[in-house]
C-alpha cells in the first residue's frame, strides 16, 4: 500500500510556518495539495483535524492536540481499523493496540506524548473495506423484512446540528436552515411507515417538520412528548400519518424544521425508522409472541424494594492499593456480605457481573474461548446466590456486552459489519450463565442496549434454565428497545423520578413491561477512586422513604444502587439509611 515517503515530512515542516494562521477550510486544502492523490474526507474537518483518505487508508492530519495526546474520530464500529502508524514510520501491526481505540462513542487515536508535535503529525489508519464508505451520508443496506433505523451516526447533518454519540441524539435543532440526510438502499420499491422518536417540550409543539425522499414528501407537526425525565429527554415514538414510499435502489431521505413555534430547540431526535408492510406483520407477531412468554413478575412487586451493587474491576478499596481481579474474587467475603443485605431490608440484588471491562467473577469456560483468562477460578456469583437464597433474597445479574472494552470488541466481532459472531458469542455465554446457575439466578438486568440487536434470540437465551427468570434491557430515558423483555429496566440515576401510569400503558413508551426504577444513593453508581470514602447519601432520609413508599403504592419495584469499597463493605452512613427505611418498609 503506497503511502507518504519520507521527504514529505520536510515538506510538512515547510508547510506549516505559512499555514500556521489559516482557517479550517484553508488548512484542508493545504492538506489536500500535501497528499496529491489522495480524497477530501472522510471525516469533516473540525479545528482539531482535517483528514484525506485514498483507498482503504485514512490519514488524519493533527492541527491541535488540545492539550491532550488524544484526537476523537466520529465512531466506527461497522468495521475494523486493521492497521495504524504515525506517518513516517514502517506500519505494523501492533499499533492498533497503541493508537486506536474503537468505541460505540468515538474512534480514539492516541500517540505516544513525545509525538505530540502540533504542526506535522499524521496518522495512518488502514480499514477494512473503502474508506469512502465512511462518507455521510453513510449509505444504510436496509433489508425491508426488519425495520431500518435512521440514526445521527449516518446522517450528514447541516446548518451546526450536533450529533451527540453517547446517547446517540440530533441536538440543537434552532432553525430552518438546518437538515439531517441519510442514504438507504431498498431492493424494491414500497410504501414505510414512518415514525419519529423524539423528545419535544411545551413551547415547541406545533413546529413542523418534512421529510423528503425525491418527489416524495411528507410532514409532520411536533407534539409534545410525554415522560419522565423532563422537557428536552422525554422521548416518545410518534407515528407519522402520512407513508414515504421508497424506489428501489438508493434513495436519499431529508429531514428538516419548516415551520418552528418557540425560540428554543424544537426537539431532539433519536431515530427515524421505517416499517414496510411485511416488516409491520412481522413486528405485530413478535410483539404477541413476546406477551405470550413473558415471565410473571408478582414475586418482583411482592420484594417492593431492591439493592445494587456495581462492583467492577475498577472497584477501589477505601484505603490502600486495589488488587487485581481475581485475587478481589478469591478474598470477597460473601457471607459478611449477604448479612450486609440482609439489614437493608431488600428482597432482591442486583450485581454486576461483567460491567464494561468483561472479566467475569467466575469461571465461564464461553469467555474463556473468546480471550482467555477473562474469568476466575472461584465462583463468587454461585457463592454470594447461596448466601443470599438461605437468607431469602433473590438474585439478578448485571450484564454488560463489553462495548467498552477494545480486546473485547475486537476477539468478539463487535466492529465487523456482519455482527453475527458478537451475538453467538453472548448467547453462548448467556446460555452457559443460564444453565450454571438455574433456578437461582432470578433475573438479568442488560445495559447499553441500542436497538439493532437479535432481541427474541437473546431473550431465549436468558431463560436457559430457569423459564420464569425476568429481563430488562435498558433504554436509559428512551422507549422501550424490544418487547422482547419482563419488566423496565428504568435507570432514573440521581433523580427520584415517579412515572404516571401512562408511561407503562398499552400506548406507553414502556407499555406491557412491570413498572420499575434504579437510583444510586451515593456515589454515582461505582466507587472509582483511590483513597477516598464513599460520598455522602444524596437524598434526604425521609424523602427517600416517602418516595419508596410511593412506589410500592403504585406497584412500581424500586432499586437503589449502594457503592461499596472493594472488599463488599458499604459506606456506614448509607447504610444507616436503609437501616431507617426497612423500619419502616418491613415493620421489623
Amino acid at each position: 500500500m503506497k503511502i507518504f515517503k519520507a521527504p514529505l515530512l520536510v515538506l510538512f515542516s515547510m508547510l506549516l510556518i505559512l499555514t500556521a494562521c489559516l482557517s479550517i477550510s484553508e488548512k484542508k486544502k493545504v492538506f489536500d495539495n500535501e497528499q496529491m492523490d489522495t480524497n477530501e474526507g472522510p471525516f469533516e474537518p473540525t479545528e482539531q483535524y482535517v483528514t484525506t483518505y485514498k483507498d482503504d487508508i485514512i490519514y488524519v492530519k493533527v492541527l491541535d492536540w488540545k492539550g491532550r495526546n488524544v484526537i476523537e474520530l466520529p465512531s466506527v464500529i461497522d468495521r475494523p481499523i486493521i492497521k495504524a502508524w504515525i506517518l513516517g514510520d514502517t506500519p505494523n501491526t501492533d499499533y492498533p493496540i497503541d493508537l486506536v481505540r474503537q468505541h460505540p462513542w468515538g474512534l480514539y487515536v492516541i500517540v505516544p506524548e513525545d509525538r505530540m508535535k502540533a504542526s506535522h503529525t499524521v496518522v495512518a489508519l488502514q480499514i477494512e473495506g473503502n474508506a469512502s464508505e465512511l462518507i455521510k451520508p453513510r449509505l444504510i443496506d436496509a433489508n425491508p423484512s426488519q425495520a431500518i433505523f435512521l440514526m445521527g451516526d449516518a446522517a450528514k447533518l447541516e446548518g451546526g446540528l450536533d450529533y451527540s454519540p453517547g446517547p446517540d441524539l440530533i441536538q440543537g435543532w434552532i432553525s430552518l436552515d438546518q437538515a439531517a440526510t441519510w442514504r438507504v438502499q431498498v431492493p424494491t420499491a414500497g410504501d414505510y411507515e414512518v415514525v419519529m422518536t423524539y423528545a419535544c417540550g411545551t413551547a415547541a409543539e406545533g413546529s413542523v417538520f418534512e421529510i423528503a425522499s425525491g418527489k416524495n414528501i411528507i410532514t409532520h407537526k411536533l407534539a409534545e412528548t410525554n415522560g419522565y425525565a423532563g422537557d428536552s429527554q422525554n422521548f416518545e415514538e410518534k407515528h407519522l400519518k402520512q407513508n414515504l414510499q421508497l424506489s428501489a435502489g438508493v434513495n436519499t431521505l431529508s429531514l428538516r424544521a419548516i415551520k418552528k413555534e418557540g425560540t428554543d430547540e424544537m426537539m431532539r431526535l433519536y431515530t427515524l425508522k421505517l416499517i414496510s408492510p411485511a416488516t409491520k406483520e412481522a413486528m405485530m407477531a413478535a410483539r404477541e409472541r413476546a406477551e405470550r412468554q413473558r415471565a410473571d413478575t408478582d414475586w418482583f412487586v411482592a420484594a417492593k424494594y431492591g439493592v445494587m451493587f456495581h462492583w467492577t474491576p475498577g472497584t477501589y478499596p477505601r484505603h490502600g492499593s486495589k488488587k487485581s481481579f481475581p485475587e478481589a474474587v478469591k478474598d470477597f467475603d460473601v457471607i459478611a456480605f449477604a448479612d450486609m443485605v440482609e439489614q437493608t431490608g431488600a428482597g432482591y440484588v442486583i450485581f454486576t457481573a461483567p460491567h464494561g471491562i468483561q472479566w467475569f467473577p467466575g469461571p465461564i469456560q464461553s469467555i474463556e474461548k473468546v480471550i482467555p483468562g477473562r474469568t476466575c477460578q472461584r465462583d463468587l456469583i454461585g457463592d454470594m446466590i447461596d448466601a443470599l437464597d438461605k437468607r431469602g433474597i433473590k438474585f439478578i445479574m448485571y450484564y454488560h456486552q463489553g462495548v467498552g472494552d477494545y480486546e473485547w470488541v475486537k476477539a468478539s466481532g463487535f466492529n465487523l459489519k456482519d455482527k453475527t459472531q458478537f451475538f453467538e458469542n453472548e448467547k453462548a455465554i448467556l446460555t452457559e450463565i443460564g444453565l450454571r446457575y438455574g433456578n437461582k439466578l432470578a433475573g438479568f438486568w442488560f445495559d447499553d442496549r441500542y436497538p439493532m440487536q437479535p432481541f427474541e434470540e437473546l431473550y431465549q437465551a436468558t431463560k436457559t434454565g430457569n423459564p420464569n427468570r425476568i429481563v430488562a434491557f435498558n433504554s436509559w430515558i428512551l422507549p422501550k428497545s424490544t418487547e422482547f423483555q419482563d419488566y423496565f429496566a428504568g435507570e432514573f440515576g440521581d433523580r427520584l423520578f415517579l412515572p404516571d401510569s401512562d408511561y407503562f400503558s398499552p400506548d406507553g413508551p414502556a407499555a406491557g413491561l412491570q413498572p420499575h426504577g434504579m437510583i444510586y444513593l451515593d456515589d454515582v453508581w461505582a466507587h472509582g477512586r483511590p483513597d477516598t470514602e464513599i460520598a455522602p447519601p444524596i437524598f434526604e432520609t425521609t424523602k427517600l422513604i416517602d418516595y419508596v413508599q410511593q412506589c410500592i403504592a403504585r406497584e412500581m419495584v424500586i432499586t437503589m444502587n449502594m457503592s461499596c469499597y472493594q472488599d463488599g463493605t458499604v459506606s456506614p452512613a448509607t447504610m444507616k439509611q436503609m437501616k431507617n427505611l426497612r423500619q419502616v418498609i418491613r415493620g421489623r
